[in-house]
């Protein structure tokens, strides 16, 4: 029922609006757990396996939104590709684009579709679609934190849902700077964060939300290969805490503006903080790494 209300609040509210009320409603539903969290003490860093069969037991596996099969790659492509024109006034020509980490291609795809140039890197090149590589949609298999372009090579650079596995992201950020124009856009859309509830990315195999804060990695792939279980491998994901990227985008205040700036609470969990609030202290002094699971920021480049 909750996530029913929450697609259709998406529809009919409009975004900034939306966010802004559910930051506050996020906020007020929080401050128990994190009085609790902020006055526990931190001798207890990890659970046992144990606990770990409990609670398994109690968070059936959930049936995932983002979907993979053709219509739902296109109609998300199709979406992003607006979505990425509407962020700039109509006046600015937007003309050259590149999408970091761009997966299945099919964001390009559609900004081609729209008379846009576009291209796609990535380091793996298997999750590209078929009607991408049809279309010859431009990919190259490159290094992020390495990108062979040409300075100021770029109207735009986007990336969705990617950065959080940039092995460094102020490398890459660097390199969205060197490549895009003064005066273009920095677009990136990521989550969940690593110390959100699902921010180990491995819900698919450890269903208990924030495993990765509870229990030690050793544990969840013992756990995981007992069960004949497959894990993503651990270091699919930097890593980062919310605080790290806040200090990384005051780092860089004065080679860009942000225009929009939006952090996406998940608050659907705070039972296991309020239950164990010495593990999660041990890792963080700040509550807002727990909470906050996407960013969505919109930067335009100043030099």
């Amino acid at each position: 029922m909750n996530q029913c209300i929450r697609e259709i609040a998406k529809k009919v509210i409009p975004r900034p609006i939306l966010i802004s009320v559910w930051a506050f409603f996020c906020h007020l539903r929080s401050r128990k757990t994190k009085r609790l969290f902020e006055r526990a003490a931190t001798p207890a860093a990890w659970l046992p396996r144990e606990t770990l069969e409990e609670l398994q037991d109690s968070y059936p596996l959930e049936k995932t939104t983002y979907l993979y099969d053709e219509q739902s790659m296109e109609r998300r492509g199709r979406d992003r590709a607006q979505a990425l024109l509407n962020m700039v006034p109509k006046h600015e020509q937007m003309n050259r684009f590149l999408d970091l980490g761009c997966w299945d291609g099919m964001t390009c795809y559609e900004l081609q579709r729209m008379k846009k140039t576009a291209i796609g890197i990535d380091v793996q090149s298997e999750g590209l679609t078929e009607k991408a590589r049809h279309a010859k949609t431009p990919f190259a298999q490159m290094d992020i934190e390495a990108l062979g372009f040409a300075d100021n090579s770029f109207d735009f650079v986007f990336s969705y849902y990617s950065f959080e596995h940039f092995p460094d992201p102020e490398l890459a950020l660097q390199e969205a700077l060197r490549v895009v124009r003064v005066g273009g856009y920095i677009s990136l859309h990521f989550g969940p964060l690593y110390m959100a509830p699902k921010g180990a990315h491995q819900s698919h195999v450890i269903t208990v939300p924030y495993c990765q804060c509870l229990f030690r990695k050793e544990v969840l792939l013992k756990f995981a290969q007992d069960r004949g279980l497959e894990l993503n491998p651990f270091h699919w994901m930097n890593e980062w805490r919310l605080e790290q990227y806040r200090q990384l985008w005051s780092k860089y205040a004065h080679r860009m503006k942000t225009v929009t700036y939006y952090e996406i609470d998940n608050v659907d969990h705070l039972d296991l903080i309020a239950s164990y609030p010495s593990c999660f202290r041990s890792k963080t002094h700040s509550f807002d790494d727990l909470i906050v699971s996407s960013i969505e920021v919109l930067f335009k480049k100043l030099i």
